[in-house]
């Protein structure tokens, strides 16, 4: 999938402030597939990623050929925070936004799984209300609005790889809750469906 010119962004590695406390917020659910959803953690400095529709909308559709419908949601938040964590170095409290209640288990441990599958730190993580006022939700939000660009966008390839890499263990986080062991999480979503626009 080739994404737009404009849409394309650099990823830059993000630095270790003196706090390292994180909070993060999302601005447009992962279930709006109408909309961009867009996460981001604001410290000492401000960092940003965004999921094209189109994506979810691709995504969506996979998970649910795999009979794994609702799932589709706590994974693309899960990879969407992973995309936010990857370059940041050494362990730190990570604040997440309560954004789906009763998931939380889940959530922490589809973001373990995309963490541990790159060698990467794992953090301390608790969910909780951050409310409308701390700067994640106006980072975020800035970026949901277009006010600002996005320091990465998750493309389709970004996807694919991750589940690759991360297949067993997300197979061991699903079971808890479907009979996923069985399905093979190392397909690659299809780059064009002509359902998806």
């Amino acid at each position: 999938m080739v994404l737009p010119p404009e849409s394309k962004t650099i990823m830059k590695k993000a630095k270790n402030p003196k706090n390292t406390n994180y909070q993060i917020d999302m601005s447009g659910k992962i279930e709006q597939t109408n909309k961009d959803t867009v996460l981001a953690y604001s410290n000492a400095e401000q960092y940003s990623v965004a999921i094209p529709k189109k994506v979810k909308r691709q995504v969506q559709e996979f998970f649910r050929r795999q009979g794994l419908t609702r799932l589709y949601v706590y994974t693309l938040f899960s990879l969407g925070i992973f995309y936010l964590l990857k370059n940041i170095k050494g362990r730190h409290d990570i604040i997440i936004d309560l954004e789906y209640p009763g998931r939380d288990k889940l959530i922490k441990s589809l973001i373990k799984a995309f963490m541990e599958s790159r060698n990467r730190d794992i953090s301390y993580i608790k969910f909780s209300r951050i409310g409308n006022r701390p700067k994640a939700h106006y980072a975020a939000k800035n970026v949901f609005d277009k006010k600002v660009k996005p320091n990465y966008t998750i493309k389709l390839e970004d996807v694919n790889n991750a589940l690759k890499k991360a297949g067993g263990r997300l197979r061991e986080c699903f079971s808890t809750l479907v009979d996923a062991q069985s399905q093979p999480m190392t397909k690659s979503i299809p780059k064009k469906r002509n359902k998806v626009k």
